[in-house]
């Protein structure tokens, strides 16, 4: 009984994982509409909505596959602020 009810937890908690692999193997994440490439840490986990996400194992990798990196994209200030 104790097995089975052990068992029965341990489905639940991986059904709960669900894209966990994958998500652990790609250090980062990729914007799939606006092809723009950020860390797979701490807020930018959610910047991505699910639908768009695709994982990347190495910047190479995503560079290659048309991918910018958000600090490249981001628009920087002129000297006066603007």
């Amino acid at each position: 009984m104790k097995r089975a009810i052990f068992l029965l937890c341990a489905f639940f908690a991986l059904a709960g994982c669900k894209g966990l692999k994958e998500q652990q193997l790609g250090a980062y994440v990729g914007d799939s509409q606006t092809k723009v490439l950020y860390k797979n840490v701490g807020k930018f986990t959610t910047i991505v909505p699910d639908g768009r996400r695709v994982y990347f194992r190495s910047v190479e990798q995503a560079t290659d596959a048309g991918y910018t990196s958000a600090s490249d994209s981001t628009p920087k200030m002129s000297e006066d602020g603007s």
